[in-house]
């Protein structure tokens, strides 16, 4: 399963791909830091879940998320928050959003979601639900 991080912060994709390539069911790992080039990586790798900081500038976040989910119905987004209030998370969610997490306090667990969103798409594929 092929992963896209789009993140204003290089250290931090580097951290989360290194992260996640080490999961049982992530084949490929990308990285992008604007919304031109997570937008140009996700219409050209069809990435099965993609990670967007919603801190990315000039409100990136919420354009990137909703050309991706125009593009794309079926991947994972997962938008990585910094404190955005509730009308922000629920606006983020509005426009395609699968799932918030907290950037600094759920980064451990963010492995561990991917790789259960990875197992849940090849069970799908499997089964012939997808």
């Amino acid at each position: 399963m092929k992963v896209l991080i789009t993140d204003g912060s290089i250290e931090i994709i580097e951290r989360l791909q290194q992260a996640l390539c080490e999961t049982e069911h992530v084949s490929a790992v990308y990285g992008s830091v604007s919304y031109r080039d997570g937008y140009s990586f996700f219409r050209d790798i069809k990435p099965s879940v993609m990670l967007i900081d919603s801190r990315l500038a000039d409100n990136e976040c919420e354009r990137l998320v909703k050309d991706a989910r125009s593009l794309n119905d079926n991947t994972n987004i997962i938008v990585l928050l910094n404190g955005e209030d509730k009308h922000q998370q629920e606006k983020l969610l509005a426009l395609g959003a699968t799932r918030l997490m907290d950037k600094y306090h759920d980064f451990e667990n963010i492995p561990g979601v991917v790789n259960r969103i990875a197992a849940e798409i090849k069970e799908a594929r499997t089964n012939g639900t997808i």
